[in-house]
Formats: structure tokens, C-alpha cells, sequence
């Protein structure tokens, strides 16, 4: 029997409230390391345009200016 197939069984004899707890912890889990890789990937991507160490003023003057750009573009008026 593999390890997964181990885990299986293992999760499925487990009552239902403990099979919930486990499915969110794994999510939440799966969520951090998520946020963690596009993190890493963002930062990776800075640096090779160069602006990982922008002021966070200017990143936040950045983000308003395309917020308004997207803003006047689809929904004119």
C-alpha cells in the first residue's frame, strides 16, 4: 500500500467533524504556501525590472494611477 493510499484510509475512518478540521487546515495550508509563491515570484520579478526597493509611497501612487486609468476606461463618464 502507498503512503497515499495509507492516508486514505486513514482520513476515511476518521468521524466527520475530524475529516472537516483536516480539509480546512489542509486548505488553509495550500492558501499560505499560495500566498507565499506569488510572493516570491513577485519579488523575483522587482528585481529583475529593478524596483524592489521603491518607496512603498510609489508603489501605492503606481497602483492608484492604474486604478484610475482602468477606472475611466470601463466605466466612462
Amino acid at each position: 500500500m502507498t503512503k497515499i493510499e495509507q492516508l486514505t484510509e486513514e482520513i476515511a475512518a476518521l468521524p466527520a467533524e475530524e475529516q472537516k478540521l483536516l480539509f480546512e487546515r489542509v486548505a488553509d495550508l495550500a492558501w499560505r504556501r499560495g500566498l507565499r509563491e506569488l510572493s516570491e515570484m513577485y519579488k523575483s520579478r522587482l528585481a529583475r525590472e529593478g524596483r524592489l526597493t521603491t518607496p512603498s509611497e510609489r508603489v501605492l501612487e503606481e497602483l492608484h494611477r492604474i486604478r484610475e486609468e482602468v477606472a475611466s476606461r470601463d466605466c466612462p463618464g
